[in-house]
């Protein structure tokens, strides 16, 4: 769902731990890069390292299981289940299991959005207040803002009381208006285009707009736009708590020290911002999709890429485009919420995706980067030379 006020200073310390678990995991030796081609596939000592990597990362934060994807063509492709989808049963996690993917749901809304304004439903630079009235500066918030993170409108998950509501109730039911009026009750962050900050309140609204324009529900047009094109055949919009049948449990560590049951979770809360569900395979697929703008015309694309700077992250380039972000130009998304945590990137230069999901999350913490770190840097270390 969530990376929140402090998600930037959060992820910067993961990217320092991620370097040192590498230099950890590097004991187990690399493959020789003499050959003039490429290996076709990756050989024993890079998949070895790879895996001391995450079970590294899953030992450091205590992350029961992890499904983990790395496909670079012309050096081969590696998944890796390691670890337990239920802590009650002692069941191995499996490959293909589906997890919330939290905050990665942005970047489907996103693409709705990006849908519609190629449609011409929409203008991505049409103000706020065409749509939604009473918002502080709404006649100056473009939509345009809204993806990117400019607008400067308070997030509701970094409200105290909510935050709280919601720890001790993950089943509570909210509308997106009430989720708009948590975000109202505080004063906007900054004036829109003067700053940036990560804001689920942002999304909310944007859901709203894909409903009222398209005239049907946001689960619909996921389907209709989307997921039915893509085949992403283990993705779903949920409306209730539930998960499908073959996911992996999620977990929360709770304040005995202990592992808490967050499985079930209102798709309520999160909504547009936050609430689906998928698996490492049709993730794979949407990471590709995403970056490349495969359903958006060129132009449409080139708006999606169009970047500003996240000034929040140290030691690493971050950018955040129209619901995707760029990481040293790996670009993607990452997700956080109770029970879930997840990291999807693609990395267009190369052809290359990493995918990583865990099953223990906050509404903030960064279980699945640390993984995406700590392979990025070992298969691309020059993209991170200040780690």
């Amino acid at each position: 769902m969530i990376n929140g006020s402090t998600g930037g200073r959060t992820l910067s310390r993961l990217l320092r731990l991620a370097a040192c678990l590498l230099l950890i995991a590097m004991v187990l030796p690399l493959a020789s890069c003499g050959d003039t081609e490429p290996p076709p596939a990756f050989s024993d000592e890079q998949q070895q390292t790879m895996q001391a990597m995450v079970e590294a990362a899953m030992t450091q934060q205590g992350v029961p299981g992890a499904v983990v994807g790395v496909w670079v063509p012309g050096q081969g492709e590696w998944i890796a289940a390691l670890g337990e989808a239920d802590i009650e049963t002692g069941r191995a996690i499996a490959g293909d299991d589906k997890a919330r993917i939290a905050s990665n749901t942005k970047t489907f809304t996103a693409t709705l959005i990006l849908l519609l304004a190629d449609e011409g439903l929409l203008d991505l630079d049409d103000p706020l207040q065409k749509y939604i009235q009473d918002v502080p500066y709404g006649n100056e918030i473009t939509i345009r803002q809204l993806l990117n993170m400019t607008a400067g409108i308070y997030s509701f998950s970094e409200d105290e009381t909510f935050l709280e509501e919601f720890t001790a109730d993950p089943l509570m039911e909210m509308t997106p208006q009430e989720s708009l009026d948590i975000a109202l009750s505080h004063p906007p962050d900054f004036p829109p285009g003067q700053g940036w900050h990560y804001s689920d309140t942002n999304y909310e609204i944007l859901g709203i707009i894909v409903e009222q324009v398209s005239g049907a529900t946001i689960e619909e047009e996921m389907e209709r736009r989307i997921i039915a094109p893509l085949g992403l055949t283990s993705t779903s919009f949920p409306t209730t708590p539930d998960m499908p049948e073959g996911h992996a449990s999620g977990y929360v560590l709770g304040d005995d020290g202990l592992l808490e049951d967050y499985t079930r979770v209102s798709p309520s809360v999160p909504w547009a911002g936050g609430a689906m569900i998928s698996n490492l395979e049709d993730l794979r697929v949407w990471a590709k999709a995403l970056a490349t703008g495969e359903l958006l015309s060129d132009e449409m694309h080139r708006e999606q890429l169009d970047w500003v700077d996240i000034p929040e992250l140290e030691n690493v380039e971050g950018k955040y485009g129209l619901g995707i972000m760029s990481l040293e130009g790996f670009q993607g998304h990452n997700g956080a919420i109770f029970g879930y945590n997840s990291t999807v990137m693609y990395l267009p230069e190369a052809d290359a995706t990493i995918v990583a999901i865990a099953n223990k999350s906050t509404n903030s913490s960064q279980e699945s980067m640390l993984i995406f770190i700590g392979l990025a840097k070992l298969l691309f270390p020059e993209r991170f030379p200040a780690l």
